[in-house]
């Protein structure tokens, strides 16, 4: 019996080995991720550069009088239109009618003793022609003849002056515009230089900009500029630079550039603009924001490489616009997941779907 036993215990030892493990478990297999799919592509684009300034009325003028004397009357007040010829302002022209007539009296009178002299003259012409005036007395009768006439011509141009000054006792706009300012009050006393009212042409309106050395290398008379008001729903307008003036200032180093704008009864000296003008064309590659992975203040964008995830750090422009410009980290064919799922990791398997 006991070596029956014996006999038999290889063959359960063989059993009992045959019923253990033979090999270790197969590694848990992950199943690929879902995902879509772009090439990154690049493009040219426009360099813009963006300088700030002021609205001015290309033509602006501050309205004096060429006379003295009491202020009666304004008739245009600040905001208001004016046409070109319309009176703005009336002077009290009473001392001016009194130089008139003292201008014309004195007219009269050289006009009465040139014709005395030239009465005088022509006798003593008639004398010297029968020998019976010497050649000084002629000559003396020529003399006062030509002063007389001299003194005629200058009282008429007094006249005339004493005239023309009655005329500026009314004062016009010189141009089509709108009042700025006014700058007086009736009962005040207007001197010759002293301005009155402050006028702009209102029509033809420039935005007005500094811009530094560098840029305005790209900048020529005509050149086509964008304009941008922000007081006006941030409208744009075509503009064209008019001007560049050649020096500097010295304290900026900036040039000051003037940009024609179009006629628009919303543009008014003072507001404020901005100038937005192509400097030049570079390269760009834009991808868009679904695309892009932001954490811990780190951006990433997920590529696809050999069939898996390849997260890849990049730099990405300022701004909240959709499409993102790309600064670095990214080159032109790389294949990008548009919209990365959340739970994706780097170097998991992918599947792209077409």
């Amino acid at each position: 019996m006991m070596k029956k036993l014996l006999s038999l215990i290889p063959v359960l030892l063989l059993t009992l080995n045959a019923c253990g493990p033979s090999e270790a478990p197969s590694q848990h297999h992950v199943a690929p991720v879902a995902v879509h799919t772009a090439m990154a592509a690049a493009s040219e684009e426009s360099t813009v550069v963006e300088a700030a300034g002021s609205l001015q009325s290309t033509r602006e003028a501050l309205i004096s009088s060429k006379v003295m004397g009491t202020i009666t009357e304004i008739r245009k007040k600040a905001g208001d239109i004016a046409h070109s010829g319309d009176i703005l302002i009336v002077i009290d022209s009473r001392d001016v009618a009194g130089q008139i007539q003292q201008a014309r009296g004195a007219l009269a009178q050289a006009m009465a003793a040139t014709a005395i002299s030239e009465t005088n003259f022509r006798r003593f012409e008639k004398l010297f022609a029968k020998g019976a005036a010497s050649q000084l007395e002629l000559d003396q009768a020529r003399f006062q003849y030509e002063t007389a006439k001299g003194a005629t011509s200058q009282a008429e141009g007094a006249v005339a002056t004493a005239t023309s000054y009655q005329s500026y006792a009314e004062i016009p706009a010189p141009f089509d515009g709108r009042i700025v300012d006014r700058l007086c009050d009736v009962g005040e006393m207007a001197a010759p230089g002293r301005p009155l009212v402050k006028m702009e042409d209102s029509r033809h309106i420039r935005l007005e900009v500094a811009v530094t050395e560098q840029n305005l290398q790209t900048l020529s008379v005509g050149a086509p500029v964008q304009v941008r008001v922000p007081s006006l729903d941030d409208r744009a307008f075509a503009g064209t630079v008019s001007e560049i003036v050649p020096a500097a200032d010295p304290a900026t180093h900036n040039f000051l550039v003037k940009i024609a704008l179009p006629e628009d009864t919303r543009l008014r000296a003072g507001l404020y603009g901005r100038a937005l003008f192509v400097s030049g064309i570079r390269t760009v590659i834009r991808l868009p924001r679904s695309a892009i992975i932001t954490h811990g203040g780190m951006t990433s964008v997920l590529l696809v490489d050999n069939k898996k995830a390849d997260r890849r750090m990049v730099l990405i422009a300022d701004g909240t616009g959709d499409p993102v410009e790309i600064l670095s980290g990214l080159s032109a064919g790389d294949e990008f997941v548009v919209s990365p799922p959340s739970d994706i990791e780097d170097g998991m398997p992918v599947e792209v779907l077409r």
